[in-house]
């Protein structure tokens, strides 16, 4: 039988490396976060070999005294708290006193540091937890550490690290969030010899935002403040025409520490309430003040985690800084619930807002599956629907040869995403809004119409065009049924399938001034990995500077003015993804192409153009999905009409 002992202290530490060193993006993060608690105001991040080789971070802060270099490099030694009370009112970004041992115990570390009141500066050798070398040396003022040959003595770690390409980006995303956590510090981040990101360091946030995602996305941003009293809120949101199609672009500070959080992204999310397609989210940088009293940062070692003790009131205040900051107008604040679950708010957007909130409520038996506006119909092709359902759909629609009156009491109640729309939104469910009892229970009644008919056909010859409303949305008639065409999706669908049929999306057209398009670092590791995919679909895309790429050729499908949002798009793909076949890729081209060229809401088609889309939709197999998986039609039989006007019970 084993018996239980006491682990060694270099045992110890290898274990809690594991937790603490995830990749070598998790050094950069602890020596950055002790450099910005010393106070510094430069500091410089070198690294090579994606970290592997070399991470060296040099800051101008206060320096670690020299009777206090080596306790420093124990496990549970810092300078940030005393006692376990301290725990309730961190104001630090580190407290545990982990991280350098943990470093320490999987690397060879060498420290340079002098404090201002010193004559000589220290230098301190460890490898694998054991000190080697320790005595005076000139430095100037401040902290240097580098760290070599991290996980030298822990193979087993590096099967699990990436290339040395994707942890450079890991590492040069993390700097990119600091950089705008902390835009009255000078960034320096260099890898490989090369300069990838320099901030002034006066902070300036717009500047700091320039930094990372280039001149492109200035025009876009909204200044957001909010101040209630428990929190603040700072930073800035851009329009829904700078959203991305993940939420790689949303950065949020908690006292200047950052963090991911869902429900901070979920708040914002219900800002853009009507503004974005689904699997489209909004760009944020945002700042949080709040009292260290109010959350718990003591999570997880890594710290991205943090607890609020009133996290209705901080997801509220988000959601309205960020409706004010976009210019939505909001009557009062929204109202504090006292039961579980996200708050039941009422934003007065407008009167008609609220008059279709109503109207759902007063119909809930009829399911709508247009979008909500024009702008919807019309919004920019969304990549969430590789995974498609096979269900058809279909092409272009027509204009009304005549006009049409419509009852103006009969009010057309919100649409429900059927199980086959849902699986195509690239929104994670845990991101979805806490169902009420009310939408339980909706979620009980018998599926949607569309769903319910498994036979949406016309029959040729046999319907007859009523006319259109919302000049978006066709009326036709059939028998005793009744379809619900929209005519961007009808013909979205249409042009998506002729263009598949000739092949046309790998057909390249060059550029007469290339296209300069900045990226993220992680958008730019996940294009470099993947340029053949791109070269095969007619890109000619090369390298221009850091996280900086020319594209001098484009599919002629696409064109200049769509290829800046596309390789986004197809970037945010890869990396849900990790990696797409070049079918994949064309396939998406082909949705891109289909959704600018199609007839949008609000054009109008002649008697002749209606009539020819329509006899597209008589032939069996044609799919009644537009590209994205929205349906091209709804069939209402007459008894549904009579059903919804009490003359059938």
């Amino acid at each position: 039988m084993k018996r239980i002992k006491v682990l060694s202290q270099l045992t110890a530490n290898q274990i809690a490396a594991g937790e603490v060193v995830e990749r070598p993006a998790s050094v950069v993060k602890e020596l950055v976060e002790n450099a910005l608690d010393a106070g510094a105001s430069a500091i410089t991040i070198e690294t090579k070999g994606g970290g592997l080789e070399s991470i060296r971070v040099t800051d101008n802060g206060c320096g670690i005294p020299a009777e206090d270099v080596e306790t420093a490099f124990l496990r549970h030694a810092t300078s940030k708290i005393s006692t376990a009370d301290d725990l309730s009112h961190i104001e630090t970004l580190g407290f545990r006193g982990e991280a350098l041992a943990s470093i320490a115990a999987v690397s060879h570390v060498t420290l340079k540091t002098c404090t201002a009141e010193e004559e000589a500066g220290t230098l301190l050798r460890v490898s694998g937890g054991e000190v080697k070398e320790n005595h005076a040396t000139g430095t100037p003022q401040g902290t240097a550490i580098e760290v070599e040959n991290l996980f030298f003595n822990v193979p087993a770690r590096l099967k699990f690290i990436k290339s040395a390409r994707a942890e450079s980006a890991y590492i040069s995303d993390y700097i990119s969030r600091m950089l705008m956590a902390r835009a009255d510090v000078a960034f320096k981040l260099v890898q490989n010899g090369k300069t990838v990101f320099q901030s002034a360091g006066d902070t300036n946030l717009q500047d700091a935002i320039y930094c990372v995602y280039g001149a492109d996305m200035l025009p876009h941003l909204r200044e957001l403040f909010y101040d209630d009293g428990y929190v603040r809120l700072s930073g800035f949101i851009a329009t829904e025409q700078a959203a991305r199609s993940n939420r790689n672009a949303q950065s949020f500070f908690i006292n200047a520490r950052y963090i991911k959080s869902q429900k901070l992204s979920f708040a914002l999310q219900r800002a853009y309430d009507m503004r974005l397609m689904v699997g489209k989210f909004p760009f944020a940088v945002l700042s949080l003040a709040i009292s260290p009293n109010e959350i718990d940062v003591n999570v997880h070692p890594n710290k991205l985690d943090v607890r609020f003790k009133n996290e209705e009131r901080v997801m509220r205040a988000a959601t309205i800084a960020a409706r004010q900051a976009l210019g939505d107008p909001v009557s009062m604040p929204i109202p504090h619930t006292t039961g579980g679950g996200w708050p039941q708010t009422e934003f007065s957007r407008s009167a008609e807002y609220v008059r279709k909130t109503q109207d759902r409520e007063t119909i809930p038996s009829i399911t709508a599956y247009a979008p909500d506006s024009k702008e919807e119909c019309v919004a920019q092709a969304s990549f969430s629907p590789f995974d498609v359902s096979t269900k058809p759909a279909q092409p272009l629609i027509l204009r009304e040869p005549e006009s049409v009156t419509v009852a103006p009491q009969v009010k057309i109640p919100e649409r429900q995403l059927t199980p086959w729309q849902k699986s195509s939104s690239s929104m994670p469910e845990a991101l979805s809004e806490p169902k009420t009892e009310q939408a339980q229970e909706r979620d009980k009644r018998p599926a949607p119409l569309v769903e319910r008919n498994e036979q949406l056909r016309l029959t040729c010859g046999s319907y007859r065009i009523i006319g259109q409303v919302f000049d978006c949305y066709w009326i036709v008639q059939q028998d005793e049924d009744t379809f619900f065409i929209d005519q961007h999706a009808a013909h979205e669908r249409r042009l998506y399938e002729r263009f598949a049929e000739k092949g046309v999306a790998a057909q390249s057209q060059i550029l007469l001034i290339p296209a300069v398009i900045k990226l993220s670092p992680l958008e730019f590791e996940t294009l470099m990995e993947n340029l053949p995919q791109f070269a095969e679909l007619g890109f000619d895309i090369e390298e221009f500077g850091m996280l900086t790429v020319s594209v001098r050729a484009v599919p002629y499908l696409i064109g200049e003015p769509q290829a800046a949002a596309f390789l986004h798009e197809a970037i945010a793909l890869l990396d849900r993804r990790n990696r797409l076949s070049t079918v994949e890729l064309k396939r998406a081209a082909l949705i891109q192409a289909a959704c600018k060229h199609a007839v949008k809401a609000g054009e109008t088609l002649d008697h002749v153009e209606i009539e020819a889309l329509l006899r597209e939709y008589e032939t069996e197999g044609t799919p009644l999905t537009c590209p994205h998986g929205r349906p091209v039609m709804v069939k209402m039989a007459k008894i549904d009409f009579e059903k919804l006007f009490k003359r059938v019970l």
